[in-house]
């Protein structure tokens, strides 16, 4: 059964709503409405209850005989649908803002949706460059919120930070009466206060009043919340600190490399890492941060897990899915159900479930930090996944009910625009969300350490914003990497302004995942649509030698740093999965053979390196769950888009080493490969084209040789897809050093495999 909840304003320049009849019809059944008075006319407040998804209704109007239909569009369910409509106006309005300004309405303001389509003006008189958020001292806290629509607002602060606790005091703000150029010192669309009290462990929201309505909402800039998200929280310094736990950039952090391109980045989620019980975590610590650090966890063979395992891999980076507030459903015992996390709630608050103890904020905060740091005392950069593109709700998002229809590309008509996909896009070219998103990156880096940005749907936003995103990073740490999805999205940008692959050149020092170098290694699957790569026999030798010498030739880099190769990340099918799609016929030892194949392809080739954690040994999501033991098509489904599956698809099954260590030790090797000569990180394009020359990769041909010489190492690179095996004849002058090949003869690379030669002369 599904609710849609509904509020339709309607209003005449006469304001005679007395002669009007109005109705509403969801398919053949007609219901008449009764409005209540308020300052736009006619209000109805209606609730549909349909027992399958709906897409639109029909709202009528009969004035002296005359009908007119309305069709209005169902919000994302379950989200209130509201409406403005304006007699003589034929567009259905979703935002208060343009109807207001609609000449239909008779108190009209030509100004009130400017903040919206008009915002270079709005930025220029209200934009405001200085701290927002709450500060703390021993005797002192202070409030700072940017609403320059309220007309009042109040800090409603509760007695602790529990979902449901009750109000202790309520404070008034104070709006700001400082004009300046410099934005730095504008205050006139701030709002502050400062209290002689020290709030500590204590709950707030703001009340805000604007002309017509009231929202009550939690703080953009929240540090920490209530268990479920929707209260801001008071942290002390103390509250948030950690034992062992140092802030270190520079030549302090080792971690962090000085050349991008010898990165090897390990994507995982906390979920999944230790979800299993084959993972060997405590039980109490499974899915969480702390379980994500344990040390000394085995599965039942007594091979290394988890944590141990990563650091015994050689990966130098790892890349955590969503870690920051999410919002979240629970199951019929109250758990959180599953998702990935790329339902944004509160960006620069941890996700509490993340925690061994979700209703202590502070814990929250420490678990993390924690767990930061103990990758970092192995060696290994922690990179955040970041989704500022969109919101999960625009309803109770801290932007919309702060200034409304500012912070996201809006429509005439008050609709969002939706290039993402899931309902709504935020306007990284608005002064003040690229403002938000610099503060969100720079806290995570000086409260938590972070080393890293992956940015989700990146095309969405804007490349200034990215530019001004890199220059902020560096002026803290050059070496902290960012890259992200570069797709050309279908937002309201200019084609030059959006930040995607193909204007690489105006973004130094900023990543893109390769998907041309991706499908012509293993093919893909995108929206259902299966295709192979050249481990399973397609005719890519030509794309994939564009990409052994940095992909110059794919896009517009400017270096190899510009570049991250891929073969497998948490979207679509795991690499295996998509590999035993397209040959059901083919066993499990062929099959991972083309696995190691495709992922020390990966490794191979100049620019960053991504891999998904179990990649390398066969990690599936293909959960049979038919009556008689086989895949059905919805657990095909579910494996190629498993961001709410359950643990049993998502979670890594670590018994799997037991079966794959050939695999595992392979890649390893090649892994060390990567990161300790300097063969396949060059880091200018001058350097690549000096060292590494292609010497066969003939369209169809199966087989690619490339050698890289001039430097420390003279290498010669075979990868071989051809069905037969490969003879070399002058062996004696070559040395095996690493190979997934099982032939027995020295001067044989069989079918399906890898091999890295030194050449002695």
């Amino acid at each position: 059964m599904f609710n849609y909840p509904v509020v339709i304003h309607f209003h005449r320049k006469n304001g005679d709503y007395a002669a009007c009849s109005f109705s509403r019809k969801q398919a053949d059944n007609v219901e008449k409405l009764y409005y209540e008075n308020n300052f736009f006319g006619a209000k109805f407040s209606f609730t549909v209850t349909s027992q399958e998804k709906l897409e639109n209704l029909k709202f009528s109007v009969e004035i002296d005989g005359t009908v007119k239909e309305y069709s209005v569009r169902y919000n994302y369910y379950p989200l209130l649908t509201e409406v403005w409509i304006l007699e003589g106006d034929e567009t259905v309005y979703y935002s208060e803002n343009p109807a207001i300004a609609s000449p239909y309405y008779k108190d009209q303001n030509p100004f009130a949706f400017d903040r919206a389509i008009h915002s270079a003006s709005f930025d220029h008189h209200w934009g405001y460059q200085g701290e927002l958020g709450y500060s703390l001292s021993d005797y002192q806290t202070s409030f700072k919120l940017w609403a320059p629509t309220a007309t009042a607002v109040q800090v409603v602060v509760y007695e602790n930070t529990s979902n449901d606790a009750p109000i202790w005091k309520t404070f008034n703000l104070e709006r700001g009466n400082s004009y300046s150029y410099s934005h730095k010192y504008n205050t006139i669309g701030v709002w502050s206060l400062d209290l002689d009290e020290n709030l500590a462990g204590k709950a707030y929201q703001y009340q805000i009043d604007f002309p017509h309505h009231q929202t009550v909402t939690r703080d953009p800039y929240t540090i920490a919340t209530s268990p479920d998200g929707k209260r801001s929280v008071i942290l002390s310094h103390q509250d948030r600190q950690v034992e062992g736990f140092v802030v270190k950039h520079g030549t302090e952090a080792p971690w962090r490399l000085e050349n991008p391109c010898k990165a090897v980045i390990c994507e995982m989620h906390i979920r999944d890492l230790t979800k299993s019980p084959t993972s060997g975590v405590a039980e109490h610590l499974r899915g969480t941060f702390l379980g994500a650090a344990q040390t000394g966890t085995v599965n039942q063979f007594g091979q290394a897990t988890a944590f141990d395992y990563i650091k015994e891999l050689g990966c130098n980076y790892v890349q955590l899915q969503p870690i920051f507030d999410r919002h979240k459903e629970y199951d019929e015992d109250g758990n959180v159900t599953y998702n990935w996390g790329y339902d944004p709630q509160n960006y620069n608050a941890p996700e509490p479930s993340f925690s061994s103890n979700p209703d202590d904020p502070g814990q929250v905060i420490r678990d993390l930090k924690t767990m930061v740091q103990a990758y970092h005392d192995a060696g290994i950069g922690v990179i955040m996944d970041v989704v500022y593109n969109h919101t999960f709700s625009t309803v109770d998002a801290p932007f919309q009910t702060t200034v409304p229809d500012y912070y996201y590309r809006m429509n005439p008509d008050g609709t969002f625009q939706n290039g993402t996909g899931v309902g709504n896009e935020t306007a990284s070219e608005h002064e003040m969300f690229r403002k938000y998103m610099i503060d969100s990156l720079l806290y995570w880096v000086q409260e938590y350490n972070i080393d890293g940005f992956r940015f989700d749907l990146m095309g969405i936003h804007d490349v200034k914003t990215m530019q001004a995103i890199r220059w902020a990073l560096d002026e803290v740490d050059p070496c902290i990497i960012t890259y992200g999805e570069g797709w050309d999205m279908g937002t309201g940008l200019a084609t030059y302004d959006k930040a995607k692959k193909d204007n690489a050149y105006q973004m130094p020092n900023i990543g893109f995942f390769n998907d041309n170098q991706r499908d012509a290694v293993k093919g893909g699957e995108v929206y259902g649509a299966i295709k192979s790569g050249f481990v399973s026999g397609a005719a890519t030798e030509p794309i994939i030698a564009k990409a052994i010498l940095g992909s110059r030739e794919l896009g517009s880099y400017l270096s190899p740093n510009q570049v991250l190769n891929y073969v497998e990340a948490h979207d679509n099918y795991n690499l295996h999965d998509l590999l035993a799609t397209l040959h059901p016929d083919q066993s499990s030892d062929q099959i991972m053979r083309k696995v190691e194949t495709a992922t020390a392809m990966n490794l191979l080739m100049q620019g960053m390196s991504f891999m998904e954690i179990g990649q390398e040994f066969g990690r599936t999501k293909l959960i049979p769950t038919g009556e008689h033991g086989q895949l059905t098509s919805a657990d095909r489904e579910r494996a190629m888009n498993s961001y709410n599956a359950p643990d049993s698809v998502n979670q890594i099954n670590w018994d799997l080493i037991n079966e794959r260590q050939e695999s595992i030790d392979f890649v390893r090797q090649i892994i060390r490969l990567k990161t300790q000569t300097s063969a396949f990180s060059y880091p200018t394009y001058e350097e690549v084209y000096r060292h590494v020359f292609v010497h066969t990769a003939a369209e169809n041909s199966g087989w690619i040789v490339y050698e890289i010489h001039g430097g420390p190492e003279h290498l010669l690179v075979v990868f071989n897809a051809k069905g037969t095996s490969l003879y070399f004849e002058n062996a004696g002058n070559l040395e095996m050093l690493v190979t997934n090949s099982r032939s027995k003869q020295e001067n044989v690379i069989d079918d399906t495999s890898v091999a890295v030669l030194k050449v002695l002369s």
